[in-house]
């Protein structure tokens, strides 16, 4: 399954280390697509192994509260390594 997340403000490289890793640690996470400037994350996941409720408390945790999950579907560019 794969979610898209719009964000409130611009992400710089910062804060793409940080949902990186945030998001690399939780069970399922297969692929990650974010770039910096951009204000979308596209995270590809098994829905058998982790959520989209756990995928925003893990945002929540590394201070992206304001994350809004938005449509399904698209491709994913990134990789977790899972």
């Amino acid at each position: 399954m794969q979610h898209d997340f719009q964000f409130s403000a611009p992400l710089a490289f910062a804060d793409i280390e940080r949902l990186t890793s945030a998001l690399c640690t939780l069970p399922g996470v297969r692929g990650i697509d974010l770039e910096p400037g951009g204000r979308e994350m596209h995270v590809e996941f098994d829905e058998d192994a982790t959520s989209t409720r756990d995928i925003t408390a893990a945002l929540l945790g590394a201070g992206y509260g304001e994350a809004r999950k938005e449509k399904s579907g698209g491709c994913c560019g990134g990789c977790c390594g899972g």
